[in-house]
């Protein structure tokens, strides 16, 4: 699991100004030189190989792959450079606080992580789902 987080984040960060040329658009990313298929169909790739290798080995972790970039976005804008690795260190952290947590509100009972970040992650989901239904409306 390590080795797949490790080369999956690697990818990520050295392609984070490919990123930031996307957020201008595509036409605006191929000008630039960016073969925008394969990056994204090279990013979703990554992307279910990284979630499904964590989930085979943790087990289902509720909200942290939302709530942390959201928070870090807030934090430091949409720049990549600083969004990816934000985000890396935000979902830690989140995930290590939510296990202290889990582990320390009912002390000889350890409850479960999910349940832990759910209770974060679920209001945070519903206010952006809000959010963007009115930015729509």
């Amino acid at each position: 699991m390590f080795l797949v987080v490790l080369f999956t984040s690697i990818y990520f960060i050295f392609h984070r100004w490919d990123f930031n040329a996307l957020l201008a658009g595509t036409e605006t990313a191929a000008s630039l030189g960016i073969h925008v298929r394969r990056l994204i169909l090279a990013n979703m790739v990554l992307c279910c190989l990284a979630a499904s290798t964590i989930v085979s080995y943790v087990g289902l972790i509720n909200f942290i792959g939302l709530v942390a970039p959201h928070i870090v976005r807030r934090l430091v804008g949409n720049n990549h450079i600083y969004l990816i690795p934000g985000a890396i260190l935000a979902g830690a952290s989140l995930l290590l606080l939510g296990d202290l947590l889990a582990r320390t509100i009912v002390s000889p009972v350890i409850l479960p992580i999910g349940a832990i970040t759910s209770f974060l992650g679920a209001p945070l989901f519903l206010y952006l789902l809000f959010k963007r239904r009115k930015s729509v409306c």
